[in-house]
C-alpha cells in the first residue's frame, strides 16, 4: 500500500491534532421536533438520549423489531394483569432484566414500581449509573394500559 507524504509530514510538524470527543451518545428525537436554526430534525445527547433508549426498551414487546427478535420486553403483557403488589414485582423483574440484556451503558441501581390502584397504572422510577462518564441518571414515568 502506498502512503503520500504531505510537506508537513516531510519537516516533521504534527499534521493531526487529538481531541477529546464531547458528545459520547447521540440518538434523533422521537418526538421529531425541528431545529429552529436548520430545520433539520432535533438530537439527543448522552444522558437525554440514554434515557429515550430506556423508554423505549421498556416499552417494546419482544418481536417487535425486525432483525431483533428477543429485543424488548414482556411488560404490555403484564399491563393487563391485576394492579397489585405481586405485579409490581413482576414487573420490576422485567424491567431490570431488559436493561441487563439490552442496555449496555448504564449500571441500573435501583427499579421502583409502585402500583397505583385506583388509577390502573404504575409509577415507574429507575435510578442507573452510565458507566463511561460515572454519572447518575434516573428515569419516572408512568405506565398504564390505554384499551
Amino acid at each position: 500500500m502506498a502512503r503520500t507524504q504531505n510537506l508537513s509530514d516531510a519537516i516533521g510538524e504534527p499534521t493531526t491534532k487529538v481531541v477529546a470527543r464531547t458528545t459520547l451518545y447521540s440518538d434523533i428525537d422521537l418526538s421529531f421536533k425541528a431545529h429552529p436554526n436548520t430545520g433539520d430534525i432535533t438530537t439527543l445527547r448522552d444522558a437525554e438520549a440514554i434515557k429515550q433508549s430506556v423508554r423505549n426498551l421498556i416499552s417494546t414487546n419482544p418481536g417487535e423489531r425486525p432483525f431483533s427478535p428477543t429485543l424488548g420486553s414482556r411488560v404490555r403483557g403484564l399491563l393487563f394483569e391485576l394492579v397489585d403488589s405481586f405485579t409490581a414485582i413482576s414487573l420490576r423483574e422485567a424491567i431490570k432484566e431488559v436493561l441487563l440484556n439490552y442496555e449496555p451503558r448504564i449500571r441500573v441501581q435501583e427499579v421502583s414500581v409502585i402500583p397505583e390502584e385506583d388509577n390502573n397504572r404504575y409509577r415507574i422510577s429507575i435510578s442507573y449509573q452510565i458507566i463511561t462518564s460515572l454519572s447518575t441518571g434516573d428515569v419516572t414515568f408512568y405506565l398504564e394500559r390505554i384499551r
